[in-house]
């Protein structure tokens, strides 16, 4: 009764105070009385069938389950009612890191500013600097963290929840040093940030050959989800090669999750699918991009999901151009606006992988940055084309497209 009292008391301090309160609340709870409190909080499965594997306690007690979704729906309505508002993603994490001083790892790669707690002050410094830079939102750096480079499903929850966790305080504490030293500068969106749960390929990127068979690449990404889900306010499967990959994470997200808001008209998870394209492009499977869109759209309605954005990132500029003036003259871009889908574009800045073999563990170093594509040219040459001709409004960058990149973007849409 002792036990369930506590657990009830920071259940308490979940729904009416602040979020440091909360947090100094739950690290005085004892490892029984935090499952105890988890039990008030978290859903009952219910039913046999298969054992969930959990994230830690230790990440749960940190990070108080979120009422997620609201601000997604808010900011997404927003951008639908207003055809000329865009939304700033951040850049290219990993890249980043590697630029602010963490060793480059090409087993793991981004992975191991998670795994390794040395280095976690990387990725704090890297998240910040991009909503210093004008991101609206950024992204877990849980991109690397699966079974493609040896992670067990018990790592995966584990580390996929700590980057969620890391990512959900780089916005809190850029919002506190924001609330201290106010600014009335465009550079500063902190106090609406949100927080895109990365679900990456399972296997390898680029590699629609390599992709997992359907039900276990589902139960890799719930297992994913649920560890992310206290701390996102929306899922981002990215850098999708094919319409299966997406499809894995759609149905996952859609069985895993949910988002139990009082008065919700639905409770459906939402997400944004991102694919990447190969130089014609199409997907790297080599199916078009509107056939994938629609069938895409389809299976999501019959999973219990909510598509609110289609994207197109780590790929070449040129080819999302190529993609988004086929979907623009086919007239193919109706599902934005007749089903409440936003269109995006992130590209990364690496010169292109011409090898279809192409593995991250078998390459010699990292993969060469083009020098034609500084903040300015990215911006005019491209990102202004895509929002101003194709009805693009999620905009940002991948590998290798960094903070500068994102502010010169911000700068210039600000203006608008």
């Amino acid at each position: 009764c002792i036990m369930m009292r506590r657990a009830t008391a920071c259940f308490y301090a979940y729904t009416t105070c602040s979020y440091s309160n909360i947090v100094s609340r739950a690290r005085l709870l004892t490892t029984m009385e935090a499952s105890a409190l988890r039990m008030l909080l978290l859903p009952s499965k219910g039913g046999g069938g298969q054992q969930q594997v959990q994230p830690p306690a230790s990440q749960q007690r940190t990070s108080p389950p979120r009422r997620l979704g609201l601000a997604v729906r808010e900011t997404f309505d927003r951008l639908l009612r207003n055809s000329d508002d865009i939304f700033l993603l951040d850049g290219g994490t990993g890249e980043e890191l590697f630029r602010q001083g963490m060793p480059d790892d090409r087993k793991i790669w981004s992975a191991a500013a998670v795994v390794d707690p040395q280095y976690h002050s990387i990725l704090t410094s890297v998240h910040q600097s991009f909503l210093a830079a004008g991101s609206q939102a950024i992204t877990t750096n849980s991109y690397g963290i699966v079974p493609g480079v040896g992670f067990s499903e018990e790592e995966i929850a584990t580390y996929v929840a700590e980057a969620g966790r890391l990512a959900r305080e780089s916005v809190s504490s850029s919002c506190s040093q924001q609330e201290e030293h106010p600014t009335t500068t465009t550079e500063s969106t902190t106090t609406t940030a949100l927080v895109f749960g990365s679900l990456g390929p399972l296997q390898e990127s680029y590699r629609p050959d390599l992709i997992l068979p359907h039900e276990e690449g589902v139960r890799i990404y719930s297992i994913m989800a649920r560890a992310l889900q206290p701390n996102v306010d929306c899922f981002l499967a990215e850098t999708m090669s094919s319409y299966e990959e997406s499809i894995q994470a759609v149905e996952a997200v859609g069985t895993t999750c949910s988002f139990a808001e009082a008065g919700a008209a639905e409770n459906k998870p939402m997400m944004l699918v991102s694919y990447t394209l190969n130089s014609k492009g199409a997907l790297r499977s080599g199916e078009l991009a509107k056939d994938a869109i629609q069938k895409l759209l389809a299976f999501a309605k019959q999973h219990n999901t909510l598509i609110v954005g289609v994207l197109f990132n780590c790929s070449e500029p040129e080819a999302i151009s190529i993609t988004l003036k086929q979907l623009h003259d086919d007239g193919d871009t109706s599902f934005h606006w007749e089903d409440g889908i936003l269109l995006g574009a992130y590209a990364n800045r690496l010169t292109p992988i011409a090898d279809d073999d192409w593995t991250m563990a078998e390459s010699d170093g990292p993969q060469a940055m083009r020098h034609n594509l500084t903040p300015d040219k990215y911006c005019h040459q491209f990102v202004s084309k895509w929002v101003n001709e194709y009805n693009a409004q999620i905009i940002g960058g991948c590998c290798g497209i960094e903070p500068a990149h994102i502010k010169y973007l911000s700068e210039h849409f600000s203006k608008k």
